[in-house]
């Protein structure tokens, strides 16, 4: 979904340049740049690894860096609303954040047919594709963990983000009204006969709805984590979560799955395969057990432990949708013919990463407690 928005900030292990959906049009961001006051004969770079906004990195005359992103049309502008009131949140409760410019008096500047920009403060740091270790997980797992426990007495209201999410039944839907309207095209066969195989899983999936519904991130993928390098960057130490377009109430299992299934796997999350490290797993756990005072309820735990497959089945399944419809992810035309083949092979890694996390559920409920 939603990409990390400070890419270019320190060395990535794999970078990958993307072409966004709406990237054929010529977005300039000039007029953007002279809706938010203070700025100072600012240079915008693109930056062309995200998946679904078009991002610029902003410096000015005064050294000063900012992040300004024209929202994909797919979000609600009320999410900007939910972020600018989380982020204050976390400040008063000492969490790092950045900070959203203000334009007209309002945190983003709506110019119309040009779409809706955003400009917030860039903060220092990396960000990864790839784990390094397990220690750099068990961190990261501390750090959404200080996340979750500061926006516990969160009692705002969220607004929806603007489409489906986390909403396994309406993807299914999505999936099956895809496979009915677009036999025509190139990837059907390849789309349809994995299908059958994500259909059938889902049928089997168990309901998060038992858990307790939490304020959570909503894209915990690794590089929406920033880390400050540690000496010979062995260690990188978390600094800060970025990308809350996704912010929600929902059972903690979401953020949870997420975050196992971007952390712990080995490969490329658009790789056709997938590589699961139960060492990784745990690592993060006991990191992210950090959130609770004390063990969690059982009906919590339990969903905990199936958040790892909820999350990989249901992304798996969106992807093969847009395998099909070709409008959400950007997409690599370097190495792939069309829109459809990268998120073909998207949707085969996160299935078989699926695969591997259900082979595996006994081990991780056990490392959790309630195996």
């Amino acid at each position: 979904m939603p990409q990390a928005m400070w890419q270019t900030m320190g060395r990535r292990l794999r970078p990958e340049k993307r072409t966004h959906p709406d990237s054929r049009n010529n977005v300039n961001p000039q007029r953007a740049l002279r809706s938010f006051a203070g700025l100072s004969d600012p240079v915008a770079t693109l930056i062309t690894t995200g998946l679904i906004h078009a991002t610029f990195d902003v410096r000015d005359a005064g050294g000063d860096r900012f992040i300004l992103q024209r929202m994909s049309p797919v979000f609600s502008p009320r999410v900007i609303d939910n972020i600018q009131n989380v982020t204050q949140h976390l400040r008063a409760r000492g969490v790092t954040t950045f900070e959203l410019a203000i334009s007209d008096g309002k945190p983003y500047a709506d110019l119309g047919e040009d779409g809706l920009w955003r400009l917030m403060t860039c903060l220092p740091g990396i960000s990864f594709d790839i784990p390094k270790n397990a220690d750099q997980l068990n961190a990261a797992g501390n750090l959404v963990a200080t996340f979750h426990r500061a926006l516990l007495d969160y009692d705002a209201p969220l607004h929806s983000i603007g489409f489906p999410f986390h909403d396994t039944q309406q993807h299914i839907k999505d999936l099956q009204l895809a496979l009915r309207e677009c036999e025509g095209h190139p990837c059907y066969p390849a789309v349809k006969l994995l299908s059958e195989g994500l259909l059938a899983e889902a049928d089997l999936l168990p309901s998060l709805s038992s858990a307790p519904d939490r304020v959570i991130h909503g894209d915990l993928k690794l590089n929406n984590l920033l880390f400050e390098p540690a000496g010979d960057e062995t260690s990188p130490s978390p600094v800060a979560l970025i990308d809350l377009d996704t912010l929600a109430r929902m059972p903690l299992a979401y953020d949870w799955g997420d975050a196992l299934r971007s952390w712990c796997n080995r490969l490329p999350e658009d790789a056709p395969e997938a590589e699961l490290d139960i060492t990784f797993a745990e690592a993060a756990v006991d990191g992210l057990m950090s959130t609770f005072d004390a063990t969690p309820d059982a009906a919590e735990l339990n969903s905990l432990t199936f958040g790892l497959e909820v999350v990989s089945l249901e992304l798996s399944i969106r992807f093969a949708t847009d395998a099909l419809r070709e409008t959400h992810w950007a997409w690599d035309p370097k190495r792939f013919e069309r829109a459809g083949e990268h998120n073909m092979s998207r949707a085969r890694g996160q299935f078989d990463l699926y695969r591997q996390a259900k082979a595996s559920h006994g081990e991780r409920a056990r490392h959790m407690g309630s195996g």
